[in-house]
């Protein structure tokens, strides 16, 4: 504090009274003023613990929300994990559906061509029938105009082998096209 003022004594007895009230009155004022910025320290002490209290409960909101995202983040991943694994089931399950697709798809391709296999032997065969049976009609035909004409030798008729078309080009059991180029050739 400031100076601590001198107290002069009273004639008779104690000390002056204007003295006493001064310095009664500055210890007042100073009591005050200590009153007033204790007053002010223990406000700010107050708002200094709320300010405290208040980050202390934000903190644990953030704990709080920190937990519930990592909740959150652990849920969404064990759903990925969850998804990935389904799709990759799915994906499994796709392609051996295709596989198994294909592998039936290969052997009625196998057993397709193997009939057709089969359709193009009977025609080949049809046709050397029907070729050879074609030569010896026209041998009998070429004999009977021979004997009906008077002459009494045989006469060859060759049917050139150009003029045969050749083996048809079949992209299924078609029968009916693949004997057409037989009958233009009975037909001429």
């Amino acid at each position: 504090m400031d100076e601590q003022p001198e107290l002069r004594r009273a004639l008779f007895r104690g000390y002056r009274r204007p003295d006493v009230e001064l310095a009664l009155a500055r210890a007042t004022i100073a009591r005050e003023r200590v009153q007033l910025e204790l007053d002010a320290i223990r406000a700010r002490a107050d708002d200094l613990e709320q300010e405290v209290d208040d980050l202390r409960s934000q903190i644990a909101n953030h704990r709080q929300r920190e937990v519930e995202l990592l909740a959150a983040l652990d849920e969404v991943r064990d759903r990925r994990e969850s998804f990935e694994r389904e799709a990759r089931a799915r994906a499994d399950e796709i392609i051996a559906e295709a596989r198994e697709r294909a592998a039936s798809l290969r052997t009625e391709g196998l057993k397709e061509v193997g009939e057709l296999q089969e359709h193009v032997e009977q025609l080949l065969g049809l046709r050397s029938g029907l070729t050879a049976t074609l030569k010896r009609t026209m041998e009998e035909v070429g004999g009977v105009l021979d004997r009906l004409a008077g002459r009494g030798e045989k006469r060859e008729v060759r049917v050139p082998e150009a003029t045969l078309p050749p083996p048809p080009v079949d992209d299924g059991p078609d029968l009916g096209s693949a004997l057409s180029p037989f009958s233009t050739d009975s037909e001429s």
